[in-house]
């Protein structure tokens, strides 16, 4: 061949090159592509790292606890173990956490200035904020799942309710009532749903409730749950095909309910959904105990943690 074809060839190769490296393909927020121009993206890449690195990430300042005494409904583990859970995660040193046996308690020691923060989920203090207005919230940012408990035997029992949970996930049902019962809830109304269907003829399981991580888990002033753990519970009920009889008990009562047999469930297990948080927590002698008589179901919400403190 000769050098004037092979230099052609060489003209031609490189001219097809420019036309389709030149270009590259970018996504945009209507889930449609565009073609943008490679240098420019190049640039605008090369401006958002410098940009970065520039800009270093702020550590999460939790200072506010250090030297104060905490509270929070009484949960699987002890105050002791409690407190220097959080002072190795928040790297922090907290004086002192309670426990409460009804959020109620854990109001009135605020008001009473006898605590000086509450541990909760995002949720439950955007609820009692709204209500109690001389209060603040600070968000965290690590998550903490609510899941069911069950006696450690009732594993067939526990599964088919992560099955159900799944399914509700899979529909859009699951969404569907977090949006309605929490996300939308109306400031000053109350959750107003309080009645669960009843299959004919199927096997009842007891289902206990605190209200006390509202309004995940709310009763109202008459005694009657209502809201999402009735609306969940609901559907649940449907999926599995056994009816669920609803006891309302205090929180630090629920291990005792379920070994005695008084119930089968307890609606609400506070579980981190944080890596390190799960590990420092699985290493304690607490939740190993725990899991020797107990099981928890996969979680059915999923939310930040946070505290309440002073305005």
């Amino acid at each position: 061949m000769s050098i004037k074809k092979w230099l052609v060839i060489i003209c031609a190769v490189s001219m097809l090159s420019v036309s389709t490296t030149g270009l590259v393909f970018a996504r945009t927020d209507d889930m449609q592509f565009k073609e943008t121009p490679a240098a420019a993206l190049t640039d605008e890449v090369s401006v958002q790292s410098s940009a970065t690195a520039e800009i270093p990430i702020a550590k999460p300042d939790y200072s506010f606890l250090n030297g104060k005494t905490g509270i929070e409904i009484s949960i699987r583990l002890n105050e002791e173990t409690l407190k220097n859970l959080i002072n190795k995660y928040r790297g922090v040193k907290v004086e002192k956490m309670l426990f409460a046996d009804s959020t109620a308690t854990c109001l009135s020691m605020m008001k009473a200035d006898k605590v000086d923060f509450i541990l909760t989920s995002i949720v439950t203090a955007d609820y009692l904020v709204q209500r109690n207005p001389e209060f603040k919230i600070v968000e965290c940012e690590d998550k903490r799942g609510f899941s069911m408990v069950l006696r450690g035997a009732d594993n067939k029992l526990r599964d088919s309710i992560n099955s159900a949970v799944d399914k509700l996930k899979e529909n859009g049902k699951l969404d569907e009532l977090y949006t309605k019962w929490i996300e939308n809830l109306p400031v000053g109304e109350e959750p107003s749903m309080n009645k669960l269907d009843k299959l004919e003829g199927a096997e009842t399981i007891y289902v206990g409730v605190s209200g006390d991580a509202p309004p995940l888990d709310y009763v109202a002033a008459d005694g009657r749950p209502a809201g999402y753990n009735i609306a969940l519970l609901g559907e649940i009920s449907k999926i599995i095909g056994k009816n669920i009889e609803i006891v309302s008990l205090d929180s630090n009562a629920k291990y005792t309910a379920l070994e005695a047999k008084k119930i089968d469930v307890f609606f609400w297990e506070v579980m981190p959904n944080e890596k390190t948080m799960q590990d420092n927590l699985n290493a304690t002698e607490d939740e190993q105990n725990f899991y020797k008589k107990f099981v928890v179901t996969n979680p059915y919400c999923i939310v930040k943690t946070a505290f309440i403190i002073d305005k």
